[in-house]
Parts: C-alpha cells; sequence; structure tokens
C-alpha cells in the first residue's frame, strides 16, 4: 500500500510537495491511502485536487481511502465542507470502504457533536453560516445530460445569490460588483465545463477567509470536471481544422510569459491576444490560447472560415473570466491540465509593458489529473 502522509497545513503547495517526495502518481496500481491524520488546516483547492485524482485512479479502477484527522476540529472542518460526501460521490462507494472502521465511527460522532452554536465578529459568523448551509463547501453534480447540466448551473446561481454572501462579498471583496461573483465568475467556470467534451462529473468547491484569518485571505472558487481536457479539445481541432482562431480578439491584451519547470531556462517573452496556436505548438500554448478572445474548437456556421460576423463572443468565456478575476476583484486564476499550471495575474513589474503575467508550470512531478481544475482566488479585505 502506497500512503501520502499529509501534514498540518493542507493546502496545494503541502500537497503537492508531499505527492512528489512521496512519488505517488495517479496511474498506481498499489492502493494509495492519503492520511490527514495530523491535519488541521484545510484550503479547498487542495481538497477538490485530491477529489481530482481519486476521480482520475476511479476511471482506471484504482481505490484511494483515507485516515482522518486526530483533531476533533479539523474532522469537523472536513466534514463541514462536505468532503467526504463528495469523496464518496466521487469514488462511487460507501464511506466504509474508504474509512478504516474507527474512523467511521468517529465521523458520525462528530456529526453528534456538531455545535450548535458560532463565535467570532458578525462577518465570521456570517461566513460560518454560509459554510453550515453548505452555500460554501463542495458540491457535486453528475453530468448525464444537457438538463442536468442547466440545472447545475441554475442551482449554483442561486448559492451565489444568497443575500447573506452578497452582504458579504460587498463588504469584503476588493471589486465592488459582488453579484458579479454569480454572473460572471460562477457562470463562466460552468460554462466552460458544459463546453468540454465526455464530462460526466463536477465537483465545485469554495470557501472565504477573512483578513484577520489570513494573512492571503480570499474568496476561493474551484471547479473540476472529468471531461476531456482545454488541450486535448484545441489539439484535435488543430488537427483537423487547422486552426481553433474563429473570431478576431475584439481586444488586443498583452501579456508577459514566464515559464517553469521544463523549459524553465527560456527567457520571459511577450506575447499578445491576436496570436493563434497551429499545429506545432505544444500543450503549453495551447492551454495559454485558450485564454484568448476567438480561440475555439467549435465549428464556424459560415461556410466561409473569414466571415466572422456571426458571433462576435464566441470563444470569449476564459476571457471574460481572467478579465473580471484580475481587473474588477484584483485576484488570480488557475488553470490545472494533466500536469500543467497556468496561473495568470497583473503584471505588477514596473519595467515591464504587458498587462498580464502569464506562469506556465509544468514538469514539477504533480501528478496528472483527469479533465480540468479551474481556481479563481478574489482577495478579501477587512
Amino acid at each position: 500500500m502506497r500512503e501520502v502522509s499529509l501534514g498540518e497545513s493542507v493546502d496545494l503547495e503541502h500537497l503537492e510537495g508531499a505527492l512528489r517526495q512521496q512519488g505517488v502518481r495517479s496511474d498506481d496500481d498499489a492502493l494509495t491511502l492519503v492520511d490527514f491524520r495530523n491535519s488541521r488546516t484545510f484550503d479547498v483547492v487542495a481538497l477538490v485536487f485530491v477529489l481530482a485524482l481519486v476521480g482520475t485512479r476511479i476511471a482506471e479502477e484504482r481505490l484511494t481511502r483515507f485516515r482522518l484527522p486526530m483533531a476533533v476540529a479539523a474532522l469537523e472542518t472536513l466534514r463541514r465542507h462536505g468532503f467526504l460526501d463528495v469523496a464518496c460521490q466521487v469514488a462511487q462507494a460507501p464511506l466504509p470502504l474508504l474509512l478504516a472502521l474507527e474512523d467511521v465511527e468517529r465521523v458520525s460522532d462528530a456529526v453528534r457533536a456538531s455545535p450548535s452554536t458560532w463565535t467570532g465578529d458578525p462577518g465570521e459568523q456570517i461566513l460560518q453560516h454560509l459554510r453550515h448551509k453548505r452555500v460554501l463547501g463542495l458540491h457535486m453534480y453528475r453530468l448525464s445530460g444537457e438538463d442536468a447540466r442547466t440545472a447545475m448551473v441554475q442551482q449554483e446561481l442561486r448559492r451565489w445569490t444568497e443575500p447573506l454572501a452578497l452582504a458579504l462579498f460587498s463588504r469584503h471583496l476588493k471589486g465592488t460588483a459582488e453579484w458579479d461573483v454569480a454572473r460572471v465568475i460562477v457562470h463562466e467556470i460552468l460554462a466552460n465545463v458544459q463546453e468540454h467534451p465526455r464530462a460526466s462529473t463536477a465537483v465545485v468547491a469554495s470557501d472565504m477567509a477573512l483578513p484577520r484569518d489570513a494573512p492571503q485571505s480570499a474568496l476561493t472558487i474551484a471547479v473540476w470536471d472529468d471531461g476531456e481536457s482545454i488541450v486535448e479539445t484545441l489539439r484535435r481541432g488543430l488537427v483537423g481544422r487547422g486552426t481553433v482562431r474563429i473570431a478576431p480578439p475584439p481586444t488586443s491584451d498583452t501579456f508577459r510569459i514566464r515559464r517553469r519547470g521544463t523549459g524553465a531556462g527560456v527567457a520571459d517573452e511577450k506575447r499578445t491576444s491576436t496570436w493563434s496556436p497551429v499545429i506545432a505548438s505544444d500543450d503549453l500554448d495551447l492551454l495559454l490560447a485558450s485564454l484568448f478572445p476567438g480561440i475555439s474548437n467549435k465549428v464556424l456556421e459560415s461556410a466561409h472560415a473569414s466571415d466572422w460576423s456571426y458571433d462576435p463572443f464566441l470563444g470569449c468565456g476564459l476571457y471574460f473570466l481572467y478579465h473580471h478575476v484580475i481587473d474588477v476583484f484584483q485576484g488570480a486564476l488557475d488553470i490545472y491540465v494533466g500536469a500543467i499550471r497556468l496561473t495568470i495575474e497583473a503584471e505588477i513589474d514596473p519595467k515591464s509593458s504587458a498587462q498580464y503575467l502569464v506562469t506556465l508550470a509544468e514538469g514539477l512531478g504533480t501528478p496528472k489529473i483527469r479533465g480540468n481544475l479551474v481556481v479563481a482566488r478574489l482577495p478579501t479585505h477587512a
């Protein structure tokens, strides 16, 4: 049995480090055990990444099991986030099959001992209320057809327009457009999921930290789906048609591209959103191109490839998403595909003429995940 022992803080950096150090791959034949016994704090992105690994492994009939935190408060946090419920759904297995017997009993005890009163300032009390009502936390959806996909979007938009959530966003997000969390951020991420061929499962994860709780506090929204990856979809379009540029960009954004891991010795380069990938483009460039407006695998309805008049917004989903995350909310956007990670944020180097900084990372020992993971981080203030 291969074990992954996690430390006190389970965030994505520590999780990736533990997976690299212990040589765990998503295609391991051995039963993998994720050990949370010493864990006390959890970042929801790390939790949804674990679920993405579970989903990747279960597709190959490989089971992942868990040891739960020894600290009662940490166990309650996992339970409150809905991690155990969603893990059972993703693994398609009952809880006793995923846990040791003593941990199953401890989960039952934690439910019975769950506190009924909340402490802290009003903002923290609202956060606890939203977690209790599962406005924040983890939710899984089966994407069995168009109706199921539509229902997912409708349910998520209802959650993100909860009056107390909007009040909290209005007070603590750095952007002032609290309705845009649902109208743009959540909607565009889920619309992106709907476009991924062969997606059967989606997990939506979220949490919010206020500045007094964390130095880099943020509202975090992460969505993983198990469909065909963004890179695979664009690669198929390039091979089939020779281009995935279906419309000219409405504007031209400028990016500084920084590479980490494989190709890390390459100097930073500048690129604009008018750039289009070609068949020889690597996976990193294809993932980068997915940000650019007018890039899509959709087939032109017009018989003439040069006729751009039919839909100026086609292929603009991720473009609208990163503009709102960065320009409106002063945040950052991460996209994970396979073992590739793309991060886009505002350019802060005064010597650079770029508007945005894109970091592309590959070959750092991170296990491959099936499908796509999109993470929006919207900073909060006091």
